[in-house]
């Protein structure tokens, strides 16, 4: 896979995000992927020219792969003084995104591929404005942690505590860091942190200033949705989790694939695993076939 060369996008509030086009593809459909937090677009074709996003390339699909703001070249970083909350997220980066990938490609049915952030953001901005939503989206180990949706009484005490040592360390600094953690590459500002704290403490799946019942938009989302959890991801998105942020989803045209252990020998892939483990390919090749069936 050869890379075309890079893109950029201004969204509303004046943030620009960085990224590229991988390939130019034969199908009537673009994929537009969108990376976890505390990663960035590097994570969905690792390594490159053999991981998510030449996978999708191989099935005959345009390929966009963009940084969120301050992830990857989309900075600054939290590292460098950057303020952002999760709402950025879903109220200007998806959109700006979308916009820049049918302007790219007007030909072209435009679906989001995204990663745990990539994937929840999308859906609730797809809710929030159906004018400016893709015309699908996967969903790759996409939950987002509020108690209401976590069903296990010891993964919500450990959800708790998590975010609990995430803020006092962002509070600390300004941001929180995943390298020392081995968790990420690339940090995320304390407004950020805060607003999962907000959501978490209040089990309340909304903007910082409440103006939007993401769970409501989830509700709202009326294109295709292949949703993908993994038996191995055991806490950032365990499949009981996403089952039932799956059920929130409105979309008429849905379908959850869990990936089992039994598939690999005792041990499916982790969280990050499901981008970046070799051994993800037969999704990886789902989620083409999918979006190459949808063009």
């Amino acid at each position: 896979m050869i890379a075309i060369g890079p893109v950029s996008a201004r969204t509303d509030d004046g943030w620009h995000l960085r990224g590229e086009i991988l390939a130019e593809g034969t199908r009537p459909a673009v994929a537009l992927l969108l990376h976890a937090m505390m990663a960035s677009r590097r994570s969905m074709d690792k390594p490159r020219g053999a991981g998510l996003a030449a996978t999708l390339a191989a099935a005959g699909l345009a390929v966009v792969s963009m940084d969120l703001r301050g992830h990857g070249e989309s900075g600054p970083s939290a590292r460098e003084g950057a303020r952002y909350t999760y709402d950025d997220c879903v109220l200007f980066d998806v959109p700006a995104l979308v916009g820049l990938t049918r302007s790219l490609f007007p030909d072209k049915r435009v679906i989001i591929i995204g990663h745990s952030l990539g994937a929840h953001a999308a859906l609730v901005s797809a809710g929030v404005f159906p004018d400016k939503a893709p015309d699908a989206i996967a969903s790759i180990a996409g939950n987002f942690w509020f108690p209401s949706d976590e069903p296990s009484a010891a993964r919500r005490a450990a959800k708790a505590a998590t975010l609990r040592t995430w803020l006092a360390a962002a509070e600390a600094v300004g941001y929180f860091d995943p390298k020392p953690l081995r968790i990420g590459s690339d940090a995320v500002a304390l407004p950020y942190i805060r607003q999962f704290w907000k959501v978490w403490s209040s089990d309340r799946y909304s903007s910082m200033d409440d103006r939007y019942d993401y769970a409501e938009a989830l509700t709202r989302v009326a294109c295709p949705v292949l949703a993908v959890a993994s038996e191995g991801d055991k806490l950032l998105a365990h499949p009981a989790s996403v089952t039932r942020f799956f059920s929130r989803i409105g979309s008429t045209e849905k379908r959850l694939r869990i990936v089992t252990h039994a598939e690999h020998e005792g041990r499916a892939p982790d969280h990050m695993g499901l981008v970046t483990d070799a051994r993800s390919l037969p999704v990886w090749r789902d989620i083409a076939e999918w979006a190459a069936s949808l063009a």
